[in-house]
């Protein structure tokens, strides 16, 4: 099963991790690291949204 946002081979695939389920008629394969990506990205995009000392403190440490 290969990644569908960077193409590579995903090792280990286990459905209940790597599967991100969108609806319930569509889902897609993602490995670990674009989820780690993606999760970076969308705290960002919230500390930027909801600017809290605590999400501040987050996006400095970046």
């Amino acid at each position: 099963m290969d990644c569908i946002l960077c193409k590579k081979p995903i090792e280990g695939y286990n459905i209940k991790f790597n599967q991100l389920k969108i609806d319930e008629f569509h889902s897609v394969a993602i490995c670990s690291d674009c989820i780690d990506k993606f999760l970076k990205w969308q705290q960002t995009m919230f500390a930027v949204l909801f600017p809290t000392k605590s999400a501040k403190k987050w996006s400095i440490k970046k």
